[in-house]
């Protein structure tokens, strides 16, 4: 087995044993595209292009705090307990770990959207009437960009938290809440209500989220052992 693989395999066993972060996962899945929902019900008006643009506004930025919050138990607590240092005198170096530890998060993660992806659509075709469950775009959103932008997303905020200060990454969350919301509104104007989704536009947000995962994993490759000892409390 490689060692990629023994990595990821790793975190996705961590995360699964962390309940905290499952429970909060698991809540904000359910309660945000149930709240999101009463709100694109209201404007479609049964409108199933309005319907699948307002899912598609919706779950790529549950995706990416779902990213962000696995990524914070996988990269963070273990600089915060100090086990970072054993694994960094292991014989691998620190981008393959950082790529294992990315992949590792977006499991759980893209399993968590799937659930929310799958409340919200339940939700907005029970309160409109609209089925949209077989949209090829949807599902190609949800298979293709969706696990792009977790992925983007574990992998920035996690080499973030490599190189940072404890200080430092308590003002990244800060700013990471911000941006999220932020995401909504612009994921709002690229996909307008009454437009639906297209096939540029998700092209766009999958290149969008390859861009990122790119610069990740550039960002991943400047940061050094050293740089990460220095920074742990």
């Amino acid at each position: 087995m490689s060692t990629f693989a023994v990595i990821a395999r790793r975190e996705i066993r961590l995360a699964l044993r962390n309940r905290s972060a499952l429970i909060t996962a698991f809540i904000f899945s359910i309660w945000f595209p149930v709240m999101s929902a009463l709100g694109i019900a209201a404007g479609a008006e049964g409108d199933a292009a309005a319907v699948t643009a307002g899912i598609t506004t919706i779950t790529l930025p549950v995706a990416v705090f779902l990213g962000y919050l696995f990524c914070a138990d996988a990269f963070l607590r273990e600089k915060r307990d100090g086990t970072i240092e054993t694994l960094l005198c292991a014989p691998v170096s620190l981008q393959r770990l950082w790529e294992g530890k990315a992949a590792g998060v977006t499991v759980p993660a893209y399993v968590m959207m799937l659930l929310s992806a799958a409340v919200s659509v339940a939700a907005i075709s029970g309160l409109t009437g609209v089925s949209i469950a077989a949209e090829p775009l949807l599902i190609l959103h949800f298979v293709a960009v969706v696990p792009i932008w977790i992925g983007a997303s574990a992998g920035l905020i996690g080499a973030a938290q490599l190189a940072l200060g404890m200080r430092e990454n308590q003002i990244l969350g800060f700013v990471f809440i911000f941006g999220f919301i932020f995401l909504i509104v612009l994921f709002q104007q690229i996909v307008p209500a009454e437009s639906g989704i297209s096939a540029a536009t998700e092209a766009v947000l999958a290149a969008v989220g390859l861009a990122l995962l790119a610069l990740a994993r550039f960002i991943a490759g400047k940061v050094t052992k050293e740089r990460i000892v220095r920074t742990i409390p």
